[in-house]
């Protein structure tokens, strides 16, 4: 009797159902919403494998290879931090301060770029710089001054949207997690109440957005709740500039700009300003791409560059001792970048090469940083020379990093402030930090756990808020601009 039961409720349910379809119509939309509840929940590339038709493929574009390259840095950045948190012996020179076990070939130069964070964020920088000013300098070109202006317009309008709607949504995210236990106080202090936590989270909103007046300001505070924030503040303010420099120079012929453009460059340099020197490094990168693309038509009175032809401008490995001796050229910057940005956190007077480079830091800078920059010119420079590089960075799984890196730099410290504190005691118990296999075997473990989380939710974050703001920030445009009388 008891064994029949279910059956004769289901029955009773079905025969209920055909007298009241409406019930029907409820527990099919019910499944519904379910079934699609749980498909969105899945991260986009294993949507597609599912429903192929789902969305139009990605087509490449001009700079795919630059928004490659930034998604890889900010994967980078995300191993970073990790490592920085859990195996702090890893940021040391390989060799020294081993606190009784032998150094991990992770140590090594070059091995060690994998999760060298403060460089990448140089690299993000220059790339910003580059993409901000293509299309710009592309109307410039063509001598298309009306479209330039809407372009600019446009373009200082949505930055801050662009910018601070994602990282504030992060910031609330992330002082929720708190309040609830989810997250550790690593960052922040959880309140007694929500609405103390969320005062607080919107203090650290405001001076968010207040650090946009002080990004040279080494004693102005990183951001609660996700310190890696520091950097939407210094992306804001040299944008405004960079459009301000893309508007002063626009009638300028291209060797005037590429002239005024390299003085002021090297004037922001002399005076400290790094961040300006990356942006406006990165606009002088594309103005010279562009010039030796020819993709467009520059007026009459512009000079060219020297021409290229199709082999030396592709990059490829040629025929000629010329050929060879240019990419060997662009390769060598590749590598001297790589070690630039093997730069230990602590002790580079342990480590050969670097330390004569930390020994003659120009003034007004020092230590590591305006190393890392010029290390990042090189190795975006090389990038728009080498169509081997080009390649890399344009692969599906470097493109698909370039869609989810700003919600993966946004996202990943919320992650591991979660993941961290449950998982950690885990690996602690089954590895020991005080052998070398025990740090090796902790460290791939929690890359094993904590990759596939950290990508499933900056995919998720992509789609939910990343992508909407871009489209919110488009429509409010929209209705906000005076609409062209005919």
């Amino acid at each position: 009797m008891i064994k029949d039961q279910p059956r004769e409720i289901w029955e009773i349910i079905e025969a209920d159902t055909a007298q009241h379809p409406d019930y029907a119509v409820f527990l099919f939309s019910g499944k519904r919403l379910l079934q699609r509840m749980a498909f969105g929940l899945l991260p986009s590339f294993l949507q597609r494998r599912i429903r192929p038709g789902l969305t139009k493929p990605q087509r490449l574009h001009p700079t795919s290879y630059l928004d490659g390259l930034r998604g890889v840095s900010s994967f980078i950045v995300f191993l970073g931090h990790y490592t920085e948190e859990n195996l702090g012996w890893y940021t040391e020179p390989y060799g020294a301060y081993e606190d009784g076990a032998a150094s991990s070939p992770l140590q090594l130069p070059f091995v060690r770029v994998i999760f060298s964070a403060r460089p990448m964020v140089h690299i993000f920088l220059i790339i910003s710089g580059y993409v901000l000013s293509y299309k710009p300098l592309k109307q410039i070109h063509s001598q298309q001054y009306s479209a330039l202006a809407n372009t600019l317009s446009s373009s200082v309008f949505r930055r801050a949207l662009r910018l601070f709607l994602p990282s504030f949504v992060t910031l609330f995210i992330m002082a929720l997690a708190l309040f609830f236990g989810l997250s550790t106080e690593r960052y922040a202090e959880r309140q007694l109440e929500l609405t103390s936590q969320l005062h607080d989270v919107w203090d650290t909103c405001v001076r968010l957005l207040g650090a946009s007046w002080a990004v040279d300001d080494l004693a102005y505070p990183h951001p609660q709740y996700n310190p890696a924030l520091w950097t939407i503040p210094v992306e804001f303010s040299q944008s405004l500039l960079l459009f301000a420099a893309l508007l002063g120079l626009s009638r300028c012929r291209s060797n005037v700009r590429l002239f005024l453009l390299a003085g002021i460059t090297a004037f922001c340099f002399n005076s400290g300003q790094l961040y300006t020197v990356e942006f406006l490094g990165g606009m002088f990168i594309a103005e010279v791409t562009l010039l030796r693309d020819r993709s467009l038509s520059t007026p009459s009175s512009s000079p060219m560059l020297p021409s290229f032809d199709e082999k030396s401008r592709n990059g490829e490995c040629g025929s000629t001792v010329r050929q060879r001796l240019i990419q060997a050229f662009w390769l060598a910057n590749v590598l001297s970048g790589l070690f630039i940005a093997s730069w230990t956190n602590n002790h580079i007077e342990a480590v050969w090469g670097l330390r004569f480079l930390d020994a003659h830091t120009p003034a007004p800078y020092r230590g590591q940083q305006v190393w890392f920059c010029l290390g990042a010119f090189q190795i975006v420079v090389a990038c728009t020379q080498l169509r081997c590089m080009q390649r890399v960075f344009t692969t599906q799984i470097a493109q698909y990093l370039g869609n989810i890196s700003y919600a993966l730099y946004l996202m990943h410290n919320l992650c591991l402030t979660i993941l961290e504190p449950r998982f950690n005691p885990l690996f602690d118990s089954f590895f020991s930090k005080a052998t070398f296999w025990g740090r090796q075997l902790s460290w791939l473990a929690g890359l094993v756990i904590y990759v596939p989380i950290v990508i499933c939710v900056a995919d998720l974050f992509w789609r939910v808020v990343d992508t909407p703001t871009v489209r919110f920030a488009r429509w409010f445009e929209s209705m906000c601009v005076v609409e062209k009388k005919l």
